[in-house]
């Protein structure tokens, strides 16, 4: 193959590594001679030029890298612009805000308890991040130099493509073999969709990809550049995912000591380089476990929960989260599952499977082989004891994959590819025709010899087509997830409004209480220093009434994304956006305005059918109420006024009812349409707090909740799954007035 001449500034020749096909670094032996006489005819070439000869194997790796690097901008684009919706992209994005901003961690005091951030764990006052700042590194790099994060996935595409063929190039000393691992590794839909988020798994599974090959080529050749990159490399990738280094050095390892075993003088000296090339990284490692820990050998991972790590047992994300029990029967249930899921995410699916075990079972280099099969080995046998492959199951078809086993990924390709090289062998090749004088037999032959040429070319053509038949049908269903994604944040964008005046505090209500505004709702998040124009608060229950003290000057909203609009009617429109107000004082007037809804408790609070219906506050264990049945009714509608007071003395009437000491709490506020179990209610609930000056601080309007008729648990006393969060006017109807505050 021709190669292509580039003309660059530089003084010094440069020669083309035979086994990879790219440029090689000058060393003393290419240290060019006294300069000779040229010929008179050839003009000399000008001072500080030289001609840099790119073979066509590497042109073609670094077009495809190119493709991938240009592949993963326009699926960032077009697919995935606000990411997967794993709310684990949050905690990498916020890490490299931080780096951004010059912090490796934020101060607990700030950030507790309202706006601590998902996967964050404290030490010393201090809030750290879960993960190690290798990735988010090349994120904030991305976005100094770039203006944008979209940058490094797109590099991390464009290196695991360059990683894959020179790792194939190195096992197999075959163009042909490297090249076909570096298309297919390209065309997988795992590789395209993890090089399209803000993840760590596919940078640390592309530099590891780069990193073998270098150090399997450095063990070979004694490469001292060769052994200290792929030493630095190594060092970065523990800045990841340290657990994934262990599980594919440790085959690697194995590899090189076994072929240098009658060598070990010069096995010892290529791996002292290679840990020079690792060394500052490793420094860079305990230096900041030190930090953020307190101690240079404890990760982030286990020091924000000591729950969360590998084996069986009790296992739990962060101490703020439910533990569950991850036994050995979840881990066997999870390894086959992932087995089952792992080939459609391959391009060519199972016929990819079936090429990688042609390519374990081929003839020669059979030590190569092994390496890639145990490569892949290790890492599915230890990931069988982390307890994360378990809740990556529902996942494993159309969300993001086995995403913990990518380290793993690439060994298979390779199999692949060097299966699909062996079959190529055995086809029939054309042959050489020579032609005789004056016969019409070497004409026949000459047929022959075109039919039995088009054979290879025949067979890859099908091969291809056969792959990418078995490829795209697994993309559609990935694609509708993705689209419905991006459907929940359009809409959570169209929830808060572009124009909100001056900087604004969002409480953000979900359906299921969480501490972090990121679960559910990933694209929520605050910057560090929580000076951005919006600051969403998660809603912890009764404290969030503190909030307007903790960040004053801002404008309070609330946004409830599960609220129903009208819990009566099937599929109603979900999604509320309401300024908040906050009320104070020593004693608060409840003004609560009844208009019962037709066909309530017989058509009217009055009928006696109607027995039981009543308005009632309560206060942890207080409650005071009113039977309906004995009001007289107010205009037409037949809606019904009463006023309930809420001291912080003690309580003076009937209507009136004690704060006493007890902050936060929560002041419900309802109407009960009957006394029957499945009588309807409606409640609103206000988050309470006493302030250090003694009066009461409260934020309006309330959470609606609906129980709709047939619910059980009698008046205000529903279990929490009969309750639907949903407006309640115009039936219930709650205004709050405080007095008496200082």
């Amino acid at each position: 193959m021709r190669p292509v001449a580039v003309t660059i500034d530089s003084s010094a020749p440069e020669t083309v590594d035979r086994q990879s096909g790219i440029p090689a670094q000058p060393g003393p032996a290419d240290t060019p001679g006294p300069p000779t006489d040229p010929a008179p005819s050839v003009p000399a070439r000008p001072r500080g030029l030289r001609r840099v000869r790119i073979s066509a194997p590497a042109g073609a790796v670094l077009l495809l890298a190119l493709c991938s690097f240009v592949g993963s901008l326009l699926l960032q684009a077009f697919l995935y612009p606000r990411g997967s919706g794993d709310a684990d992209e949050a905690a990498y994005v916020l890490q490299a805000r931080m780096l951004l901003d010059g912090r490796l961690t934020l101060d607990a005091r700030v950030v507790e308890p309202f706006f601590q951030p998902w996967l964050t764990g404290i030490h010393s006052n201090h809030v750290f991040t879960k993960y190690l700042p290798g990735w988010p590194a090349l994120l904030a790099l991305s976005q100094a130099l770039f203006g944008t994060m979209t940058v490094a996935p797109a590099a991390a595409a464009a290196c695991w493509v360059v990683g894959a063929y020179l790792l194939a190039r190195e096992l197999f000393d075959d163009v042909w073999t490297a090249l076909a691992a570096a298309v297919l590794l390209a065309l997988s839909p795992l590789v395209l969709l993890h090089t399209a988020l803000p993840l760590a798994y596919a940078c640390c599974a592309a530099v590891l990809t780069l990193a073998s090959a270098l150090l399997l080529r450095g063990a070979r050749t004694g490469s001292r550049p060769a052994l200290i990159g792929g030493g630095a490399l190594v060092g970065f990738a523990l800045l990841n995912r340290p657990y994934d280094v262990v599980l594919v050095a440790l085959p690697l390892v194995l590899f090189v000591a076994a072929r240098q075993r009658r060598t070990p003088r010069a096995l010892l000296t290529r791996s002292v380089w290679a840990a020079l090339g690792a060394a500052p990284l490793v420094a860079v490692l305990l230096a900041y476990c030190w930090y953020v820990t307190g101690s240079p050998l404890r990760l982030p991972l286990s020091a924000s929960d000591p729950l969360d790590t590998f084996g069986f047992g009790p296992r739990r994300i962060l101490p703020t989260e439910s533990s569950f029990p991850f036994t050995r029967h979840l881990a066997e249930d999870a390894l086959w599952d992932t087995l089952g899921a792992a080939p459609s995410w391959y391009f060519g699916g199972l016929g990819l499977i079936a090429l990688a075990a042609v390519g374990l079972l081929a003839p020669r280099r059979r030590a190569e082989r092994l390496l890639l099969l145990a490569t892949t080995g290790v890492v599915l046998a230890g990931y069988f004891f982390w307890w994360g492959s378990a809740f990556a199951v529902p996942g494993l078809r159309n969300g993001l994959g086995p995403h913990y086993h990518l380290a793993g990924f690439t060994p298979v390709v390779i199999l692949a590819a060097a299966g699909a090289r062996w079959l190529w062998t055995l086809l029939p090749a054309r042959p050489r025709v020579r032609r005789a004088a004056h016969s019409a037999r070497p004409v026949r032959c000459a047929r022959v010899a075109r039919l039995g040429g088009l054979a290879r070319p025949t067979a890859v053509a099908l091969s291809v087509a056969g792959l990418a038949a078995l490829t795209v049908p697994t993309l559609q269903p990935r694609i509708d997830v993705q689209h419905s994604v991006d459907a929940g944040n359009d809409f959570l964008d169209a929830l808060v409004p572009d124009d909100l005046p001056g900087p604004a505090l969002v409480v953000v209500t979900p359906g299921v209480t969480s501490r972090y505004t990121q679960v559910p709702y990933h694209t929520l998040r605050n910057s560090p220093g929580l000076d951005g124009p919006i600051v969403y608060a998660a809603d912890i229950g009764p404290g969030i009434a503190a909030l307007p003290d903790r960040m004053p000057g801002r404008a309070l909203y609330r946004l409830r994304p599960d609220e129903l609009v009208d819990a009566d009617i099937p599929g109603s429109y979900r999604g509320s956006f309401v300024p908040l107000r906050r009320v104070t004082g020593t004693r608060v007037e409840i003004r609560v305005t009844i208009r019962p809804p037709a066909g309530a408790a017989g058509g009217s609070v009055t009928a006696p059918a109607g027995g039981g219906s009543r308005m009632y506050v309560r206060l942890g264990g207080e409650v005071r109420s009113l039977d309906l049945a004995a009001v007289p009714l107010g205009g037409s509608a037949g809606t019904v006024t009463h006023t309930f007071v809420l001291t912080t003395g003690a309580a003076g009437g009937p209507d009136e009812i004690a704060a006493g000491a007890s902050s936060p709490a929560e002041l419900v506020v309802g109407f009960a349409a009957g006394g029957e179990p499945g009588s309807g209610g409606w409640e609103e609930r206000f988050p309470l707090v006493r302030r250090a000056a003694g009066d009461l601080s409260l934020l309006a309007p309330g959470l609606g909740w609906r129980r709709l008729p047939g619910g059980t648990g009698g008046t205000g006393g529903g279990k929490p799954d009969d309750w639907l969060a949903a407006r309640i006017q115009p039936v219930l109807d709650v205004a709050l007035a405080g007095s008496g505050g200082r």
